[in-house]
Formats: C-alpha cells, sequence, structure tokens
C-alpha cells in the first residue's frame, strides 16, 4: 500500500472561462465529502429501526487557505459568474496529485460562501463552501 502525504494535493477549479485552473497553490486544506442520504423504512412490530439508501451526493467542499489577490480575483469573477446565471464549475482533486493511477474525484458545484478572516496575530485566510450538485465521478488521473 502505498500512502501519500497531504503536500501533494492536487485541485483544479474551472475558471469563468470553462477553463480548469490549477488553485492548489492558494489552499492549505480540502474536504470532499461523499454522502448517501438513508431513508428509514420501519415498521409496525420492529425492535429495531431499518433503512434504505436513498439519494447520493449533494455535500460540500470546503477549501480554505492563505489569501492571496490572485484566488481572490479568480473567485470574484466566479461568482459575478454564477450571479448573473452561469453554469456549474467542475472541481477536481487528486489527494495524492495528479499522478497517474492516483485517486481523482470530479463534481460540478456552485460556490456557495466564500469568507476571509485576519487576526491581528495571524495571516490572512480564506475559506470557501463548494454545493456539490449532481454525482460524484470517482475514479484515477
Amino acid at each position: 500500500m502505498a500512502f501519500k502525504a497531504g503536500k501533494a494535493s492536487f485541485i483544479l477549479l474551472d475558471a469563468v472561462t470553462g477553463t480548469p485552473a490549477n488553485i492548489s497553490a492558494y489552499s492549505d486544506s480540502v474536504s470532499f465529502p461523499q454522502l448517501v442520504d438513508t431513508q428509514e423504512v420501519s415498521v409496525f412490530g420492529t425492535t429495531a429501526k431499518a433503512f434504505i439508501p436513498g439519494l447520493t451526493d449533494g455535500g460540500e467542499i470546503q477549501l480554505s487557505g492563505p489569501l492571496d489577490v490572485a484566488l481572490g480575483t479568480f473567485v470574484s469573477a466566479l461568482k459575478a459568474a454564477q450571479s448573473a446565471g452561469s453554469s456549474t464549475a467542475t472541481f477536481t482533486w487528486g489527494p495524492g496529485g495528479s499522478v497517474s493511477g492516483q485517486i481523482k474525484q470530479d463534481a460540478e458545484v456552485y460556490l456557495k460562501s466564500y469568507d476571509v478572516s485576519s487576526g491581528v496575530g495571524g495571516k490572512v485566510e480564506y475559506s470557501a463552501s463548494l454545493q456539490i450538485t449532481g454525482a460524484v465521478t470517482n475514479g484515477t488521473w
């Protein structure tokens, strides 16, 4: 089994033009949940709950890192295009990097939130939440 350090992570997010942009250099944390809703199907007379799987995905991808003006401009353009009615952006994450054979996850997303913060004793940081819409694709590079 070949384990990888998180520093190898590789992130692509579509720019307003639809061209994937490498935003790895602007991020230091990624969380990419893959959800499966469950539906309770318990009936009278049972003593334990029973469930069946429902819809999948629909989670929120969380990103954060040190703020850079290039990323701020990128996100502002994405937000403006989305507000004007543009389609989704493709988010691609390779937690082990973009090397052949490594895991790759893709999803169509909408920018849900973007927050910039700073403290007197710390760095200026951003955090963003991307709402997954549709199915997540799991594969390899």
